[in-house]
């Protein structure tokens, strides 16, 4: 029985130093790509940054947006409101046909092939 229980007790031990390497590992990738985010900023022009969001929409416009028709001319820039921030870049934009919405993507200065996307939901007053 005292067998067994050392042996779990290992075992136990080892996964907790598995997930402890796993955060670590995480961690220290997260804090490499800030440093490149931060590093990269400063040579990004918001022409880029709304060529990348752009070339993004069109690329997964059916499984964002589910607009399989979507084109370029559909996709309006609020090139005013691009902002290059500390550590990435913001693009706000509205699709012709949608009124109610409006659209934000976003990426690391670093990869500005690697867009998210988030949505404001415009109400009338």
């Amino acid at each position: 029985m005292s067998r067994f229980l050392k042996g779990v007790g290992l075992g136990m031990a080892g996964i907790v130093l598995l997930l402890c390497g796993l955060i670590a590992l995480y961690y220290f990738e997260s804090k490499a790509a800030l440093r490149a985010d931060i590093k990269a900023c400063p040579t990004v022009a918001a022409g880029q940054a709304t060529d990348a969001v752009i070339q993004d929409i069109l690329v997964n416009r059916e499984r964002i947006f589910s607009k399989p028709q979507l084109e370029r001319r559909d996709i309006v820039i609020e090139e005013l409101n691009v902002q290059i921030g500390y550590s990435g870049t913001l693009v706000p934009f509205r699709i012709n046909g949608v009124d109610d919405r409006r659209f934000f993507g976003m990426s690391g200065c670093a990869s500005l092939d690697s867009v998210e996307y988030a949505t404001e939901f415009l109400t009338q007053h």
